[in-house]
């Protein structure tokens, strides 16, 4: 309901637009803003370090009572961003989750013009082909509030009004339309895709403190 308090995650695969659109969220809906990976290095609640991958791997325990503590506190609504956001937030508090999606070719081109390597980007675009934050957010938040958003060449203010529109309930919340392996099928790249994959190790290695 519009006015009630709400837990709004922003989730979805590195490079799909997480942190732009929950920005405009914040400053549209003149919300509280939780950016996981940013709390997970300021606050240093990491279990290791992935030497191979050059990041931290947050420690979940610690996150999750963190994010707990932290909504206990909060009045209005408040956003909570980051690729494994739906895995800190507590089912318990009925979030409205949006996974951020985005067509594989265009985030492989975003992530090359950030300077990704080559093996963190195909990791990124397996896990984003492979719907893992779409699959992650249903394990753990379940079905109810879960909605996919396709980002794929939008602006930030178009996706953000959509996000808007189904918090309002003008739009419903939908999810199971994004099929970009049906895409790379239909392309004919399938197969090459999929063996790529299977060179990969650690698709969901863990959740590192890095995430933009």
């Amino acid at each position: 309901m519009e006015g009630e308090a709400r837990i709004i995650v922003i989730t979805g695969t590195p490079g799909v637009g997480k942190t732009t659109v929950a920005a405009e969220l914040v400053s549209r809906l003149k919300a509280q803003l939780v950016n996981v990976g940013d709390l997970v290095k300021n606050e240093n609640l990491v279990a290791e370090s992935d030497e191979e991958r050059g990041t931290l791997i947050a420690d979940i325990k610690k996150v999750r009572a963190r994010i707990r503590s932290m909504l206990s506190k909060t009045h209005g609504d408040t956003i909570v961003e980051g690729h494994y956001a739906y895995d800190v937030v507590p089912r318990e508090s009925n979030p409205y989750v949006f996974v951020l999606r985005r067509d594989p070719d265009a985030l492989e081109a975003g992530l090359k013009s950030r300077g990704y390597d080559e093996k963190k980007i195909q990791e990124n675009l397996a896990a984003e082909v492979l719907d893992v934050c779409l699959i992650g957010a249903m394990k753990r938040l379940g079905p109810e509030r879960l909605c996919e958003v396709d980002t794929t060449g939008r602006n930030v203010e178009s996706v953000a009004n959509e996000v808007i529109f189904i918090l309002k309930g003008e739009k419903p919340m939908e999810y199971g339309k994004v099929d970009w392996l049906g895409k790379l099928e239909e392309d004919g790249r399938l197969e090459r895709f999929l063996s790529q994959v299977v060179r990969i190790e650690g698709v969901e290695h863990g959740h590192t403190a890095g995430d933009s």
